[in-house]
């Protein structure tokens, strides 16, 4: 197997090369994948704000024996070659796991994914949210110790939303989980925005003629319930909630914003998308790792919402 995927020992004069416990650099690499649980390199680097070449060469001894803090997602190590030319995607072990909590770090812990491409892009756009707001990022963490969040909210382990709605003849009534767990930004005239993202990656239909068969639309109108009825100050305890879709290409991007508004004309404000590939996908990742709140996010109408702006106007 290519060195690039093997977690043998590096040696240096035959001597195999291990790390010193509890160098700082390396506890924040373990402590950005504590918060997001697969990353890739050049993710890690802009959470850190550490050269590339010094996450490459840190993260390339954590996963190596006798050391194995982190390791490349078993995905990539199936299928090496397809995953070739990819960036490679790291996460906990559990002895990376033990070493966080022995510091006393919480480990932001989430339903492990069966699909992996659509965990690692869920992974990096809540990261890059991070990396773009950073001092003005206000986490889940604190939204649910929050005194104004509802103790059905704080209290419990599903931070779901409850939801009952009707969408063509069918009436539905489930627990919404967004990819991405309610966050906010802070602004300079003290005011917030609160968002939740969901990530696409194309495996479901826009819509579907099939009712039980899960596709764009159905999220779309359960989303809209939640803000005809204010749901989210009612579970979340949160004043305004703004909901964000990534897609894996322009068109998509496109056709769910067109879906959109041919579903309703209200609360087309509350809804932002933006493109962003995969690992594998034709286009590059952008090298801004904080596009989330760089780039602008495209809306209904032709508008864009500007996250890292007061009021999201550039």
């Amino acid at each position: 197997m290519n060195s690039r995927w093997t977690n043998h020992p590096i040696k240096r004069d035959g001597q195999v090369v291990s790390i010193r416990p509890h160098v700082a650099g390396d506890l924040e690499i373990l402590k950005c994948l504590g918060r997001y649980p697969v990353l890739t390199p050049q993710d890690i680097s802009a959470l850190t704000q550490r050269s590339y070449g010094a996450v490459i060469a840190r993260t390339n001894l954590l996963k190596r024996k006798p050391n194995e803090l982190i390791q490349v997602h078993r995905s990539q190590l199936e299928r090496p070659r397809m995953y070739q030319c990819s960036p490679q995607a790291l996460h906990l072990t559990n002895r990376g796991i033990a070493k966080l909590k022995e510091i006393g770090f919480e480990i932001a812990r989430r339903e492990p994914s069966i699909h992996f491409l659509h965990q690692l892009t869920e992974s990096q756009t809540a990261a890059s949210f991070e990396i773009g707001a950073r001092e003005r990022l206000i986490p889940f963490s604190e939204i649910v110790n929050s005194p104004s969040a509802p103790k059905t909210f704080s209290e419990s382990e599903d931070h779901s939303i409850p939801v009952a709605f009707s969408y063509k003849g069918k009436d539905y009534n489930f627990k919404l989980s967004p990819d991405g767990r309610p966050f906010g930004v802070a602004y300079p005239d003290d005011t917030y925005r609160f968002c939740v993202f969901e990530t696409d990656c194309a495996s479901e239909p826009l819509v579907s003629s099939n009712r039980d068969r899960q596709a764009i639309e159905t999220k779309l109108a359960a989303y809209l319930a939640v803000l005809e009825n204010r749901l989210y100050e009612a579970h979340l305890g949160l004043p305004n909630l703004t909901i964000l879709f990534t897609s894996t290409t322009k068109t998509r991007v496109e056709n769910m914003i067109a879906l959109l508004a041919s579903m309703s004309t209200r609360y087309l404000n509350s809804f932002a998308f933006q493109t962003f590939p995969t690992i594998v996908g034709d286009a590059p990742q952008p090298t801004d790792r904080g596009w989330a709140i760089t780039k602008p996010w495209l809306q209904s109408g032709g508008k864009t919402l500007h996250l890292g702006e007061v009021n999201g106007k550039a």
